[in-house]
């Protein structure tokens, strides 16, 4: 019967082990996908500010482009 019990003991020793080795790699695997993010993000905000400058541009080039035919044709 000491026998049966001290297996089992161990044998639950060994599943917590493995259970906290494993607590341990999800919380590593989070801590890394969180970096990750964390740098597609960064680089959403550069994407954004580079087309945000080129809607900029395109509306100006179009306004300057109306206000040369309006000129040219005497609208205004």
């Amino acid at each position: 019967m000491e026998k049966r019990i001290t297996i089992l003991e161990v044998l639950a020793e060994q599943n917590q082990k493995s259970i906290d080795r494993l607590d341990r790699s999800i919380a590593d695997l989070r801590s890394d996908m969180n970096c990750r993010f964390t740098e597609v993000d960064r680089k959403f905000t550069d994407v954004d500010r580079k087309f945000t400058w080129l809607i900029g541009m395109q509306s100006t080039t179009f306004i300057a482009i109306v206000g040369i035919f309006a000129k040219l044709l005497n609208i205004f």
